[in-house]
């Protein structure tokens, strides 16, 4: 994604270029590099990917904290994005960002060597422990309006068998479980829908905060990943991942009980309250029979804040289903601001504005692009539907060292995806079609 630029003095050309801060090596050495600031346009495929993190290190961590923790060196291809596979993979915390060494261009081969694991409670993580799953998209950038498709040379999926610690908790007890598995990939549908994360309880919480909070239970279908919708839907805080009541395969049954919540704000969580909203996919994976069945309409509270004063409004939520588009684009996220950052004390960054047509959802991309931190998630004065335009100028970041943030910094960049909302119906007719479609490619539909 990056290269060096020559640098303009001319004033045309000032506000098109940004400063990459990254470390050369972590903790010792910072670099920077001026690049062009643009959006760039980008088509994925329909094969993803995946790649296990494992500790290579114990790590003493503190909940609230995050903690940079050595992982078992990932290779990632070149013309690929990175991704978490959603749902917290250990009881102690869930990674938030990954590290890879130096710098590259989504073009280039990469190397990712750490994890920045955000604890939800103190303890140890031991070496050998899964902190993570990552999910690797394969994209082609350029002049995309030309490229119709990928090609069997494109498909690059490897089978990896790991041996690791599966570390969860039964009965309040911590477990850890020695697993030696297969991991692979999948083909994935672009047809998915919307889950609100209400939560089941009262919970008072403190700015700055890392909260597992019960949330009334999301049962998810066989051969579905999940991923939090972003742009912040409460105005105390952000869900960062969920939780099951047990560990299963992507393959399984999955029951949700618990959101990961990061508190930006002091005050009170009340039952019924909105946390945030899943974005559930389907998937082929195994033997499967996804089928979208019949949606209940849910009561939730929206919680916003105005004038300074917190609001909540109560609404049915009706379900929703949509289809994403293969083609979409990355929009770097900028400061507008100068701040001093402290480790673990998540601050709202005011950003150059990005501008979001209606119809969109963002997620933002992995790999770590400022090294004082990460951006956790997208600030907006007053929710917007997903189906309304809107403009973001501000995120949440979360300082991962102490340090400071300038003014024309990158500070994260965002994948923004098209998406057509349809009745469910029109959506389970898609859904149907891409079965049958898989089946056949895959050989299942032959006697």
């Amino acid at each position: 994604m990056f290269e060096n630029q020559k640098i303009f003095k001319h004033n045309s050309y000032i506000n098109a270029i940004m400063e990459v801060v990254y470390w050369k090596e972590i903790g010792k050495e910072i670099g920077r590099l001026k690049v062009k600031k643009e959006s760039v346009r980008y088509r994925i495929a329909p094969f993803v990917q995946w790649k296990v993190l494992i500790a290579e290190n114990d790590v003493q961590v503190k909940s609230g904290l995050p903690a940079i923790i050595k992982i078992r060196d990932v290779e990632v291809p070149e013309n690929t994005i990175l991704a978490p596979l959603s749902i917290m993979r250990h009881a102690l915390g869930t990674t938030i960002d990954v590290i890879e060494k130096g710098i590259s261009r989504v073009e280039h081969e990469k190397k990712i060597t750490h994890a920045v694991f955000l604890p939800v409670e103190d303890g140890i993580v031991e070496k050998g422990d899964i902190i993570g799953v990552l999910k690797i998209f394969f994209v082609k950038t350029g002049m995309i309006d030309r490229i119709f498709g990928f090609s069997p040379s494109d498909i690059k999926l490897r089978e990896d068998m790991v041996s690791a610690n599966l570390v969860y908790r039964e009965n309040g007890e911590l477990k850890r479980k020695k697993i030696k598995t297969r991991f692979f990939g999948y083909f994935k549908s672009y047809i998915g829908e919307w889950e609100p994360i209400v939560s089941a309880e009262n919970i008072e919480v403190k700015r700055g905060e890392v909260r597992r909070i019960k949330i009334r239970e999301i049962h998810l279908q066989p051969n579905t990943v999940v991923t939090p919708l972003h742009i912040m839907r409460n105005a105390f805080g952000s869900t960062i991942e969920v939780v099951q009541c047990k560990p299963s395969k992507v393959e399984e049954e999955k029951l949700l009980t618990e959101a990961i919540f990061l508190a930006t704000k002091t005050g009170k969580i009340e039952k019924g309250d909105l946390l945030g909203v899943l974005n559930v996919y389907y998937t082929s994976i195994g033997k499967f029979e996804p089928k979208m069945g019949p949606k209940e309409e849910k009561f939730a509270r929206f919680v916003y804040e105005k004038s300074g004063r917190i609001f909540r409004n109560g609404m049915l939520l009706k379900p929703f289903a949509y289809r994403r588009k293969p083609i979409s684009r990355w929009e770097p996220l900028v400061s507008n601001e100068d701040l001093s950052l402290k480790r673990g004390e998540v601050a709202e960054i005011e950003i150059k504005p990005v501008r979001l047509e209606e119809n969109t959802i963002v997620y933002p991309l992995y790999i770590m692009r400022h090294a004082y931190g990460t951006v956790i998630d997208l600030v907006e004065k007053e929710p917007a539907k997903v189906e309304s335009p809107k403009t973001i100028r501000k995120v949440l970041f979360m300082p991962v060292f102490d340090g400071e943030v300038k003014k024309g910094q990158l500070l994260g960049v965002i994948n923004v995806y098209n998406v057509e909302i349809e009745p469910y119906e029109v959506l389970s007719k898609w859904l149907s079609e891409w079965v049958e479609e898989m089946k056949r490619a895959l050989g299942e539909g032959s006697e």
